[in-house]
């Protein structure tokens, strides 16, 4: 994206930097890398022109800068009077080359960064049982008020259709206006249809519905085993006193609140343990780049691991996440957070041959478990398919 700014200490978070004087010469056009990365174009005494990714910076910088092929009008604004240096950071995958950008961009813009972003905060929902009148709601501001949040979902509709699932799992009141209004405010029509548990109009108490929603909230976080046996018992119960209206009842409960294990919400998990190693293609056939994410934080492990897997390496990484997770609770809060976070939860959702392999973090995590993941796969994170011998074992 373009902008006028004064490089400053930009330089630092560059790999590589060429003076140009466009159009570009071949022998200019060698010194620049045919690799992924982001680059960034500079003016007179320094300033940032223009910042953006590439396949290949060599072969982009080579169709923003040569002289144009005829005469029609480009759509992008012609940089060849201007430009005085490409600067550049090489990325081995999607992901790095996402993270570098923004790290670069928010240290040349910090202001404005954030539209110059392709992708925005994650979805997550929120809820705060001890709320006056609590409620599911789905946002992007993870981590802006007390309470539980939980995610990331691929979508904002797909974070809807999971809260419309836990409604109807748990009878939860849909109508934030009418719940607000109780305990003398009417029924809202799932009310009166009793799927609903009815605190607007005082059929359970506000205490007693605060309990039903932190349930609620704990099952939506991964408890769901205790309560789903519970629903079914009470639906065997139900058909053995020939209560076939209630047992289907119940039924249609365990249906719903089953679908939350389904493949759509397979990252949801609580904020609070959003924690990944992505697994990420370093441009060699010989090497994976390893990141640390911890919420809103994210490290890049070095080096890189070799492949085949060296004995020791995959245990040295596990062993630095467990550190750098132990470290996040001295880490202050930064507001870049939620746009990391948001390029985390797109690459979970991407393909592992665009957005490489991520492992959600548990304690403990077995070297042997990643090990085995990265093997699996090998020929999307672009390792070679032939091997020099045995992977090493990794000690426990």
């Amino acid at each position: 994206m373009a902008g006028r700014r004064k490089s400053g200490g930009f330089s630092r978070r560059f790999d590589g930097c060429v003076v140009v004087r466009p159009p570009l010469a071949n022998e200019q056009l060698a010194e620049i890398p045919a690799r992924r990365g982001v680059f960034l174009l500079s003016g007179e005494g320094g300033r940032a022109i223009l910042l953006t990714t590439a396949a290949s910076i060599r072969a982009r910088l080579r169709n923003r800068l040569d002289e144009p092929v005829d005469e029609k009008r480009s759509r992008s604004a012609d940089l060849r009077a201007i430009t005085r240096a490409v600067h550049w950071k090489l990325a081995g995958g999607h992901f790095e080359m996402d993270f570098r950008y923004l790290e670069i961009a928010r240290s040349i813009w910090p202001q404005t960064y954030p539209k110059l972003l392709s992708w925005r905060p994650a979805w997550f929902v929120h809820v705060n049982p001890e709320e006056a009148f609590p409620h599911f709601v789905r946002t992007r501001q993870v981590f802006a008020a007390p309470g539980q949040y939980l995610g990331p979902f691929e979508s904002g509709r797909s974070a809807e259709r999971f809260l419309d699932a836990v409604r109807d799992g748990f009878d939860l009141c849909r109508d934030v206006r009418t719940l607000r209004r109780g305990p003398g405010a009417p029924r809202c029509a799932y009310g009166q249809m009793k799927r609903c548990l009815c605190p607007c109009d005082g059929s359970v108490s506000m205490e007693a519905y605060r309990r039903a929603v932190a349930e609620a909230a704990r099952f939506a976080a991964g408890g769901r085993a205790e309560h789903l046996q519970h629903l079914a018992e009470r639906m065997r119960a139900a058909s053995a006193e020939l209560a076939f209206e209630r047992a289907a009842a119940l039924k249609a409960r365990l249906g719903r609140l089953s679908e939350l294990a389904g493949e759509p919400y397979r990252h949801v998990g609580p904020a609070r343990a959003f924690g990944f190693l992505l697994i990420q293609p370093s441009g060699s056939r010989r090497k994976v780049k390893v990141f640390r994410v911890d919420r809103g934080a994210i490290a890049e492990d070095k080096p890189p691991l070799d492949w085949p897997l060296v004995e020791g390496q995959v245990a040295r990484a596990i062993r630095r996440m467990s550190r750098f997770v132990a470290d996040g609770a001295r880490r202050g809060s930064d507001p870049a957070d939620r746009w990391r976070i948001g390029l985390v939860s797109r690459t979970l959702f991407s393909s592992i041959s665009r957005g490489g392999l991520a492992l959600r973090w548990h304690e403990p995590m077995a070297p042997a478990e990643v090990s085995a993941a990265i093997e699996s796969a090998a020929a999307d994170l672009g390792l070679s398919a032939t091997r020099t011998g045995p992977a090493a074992p990794e000690a426990g």
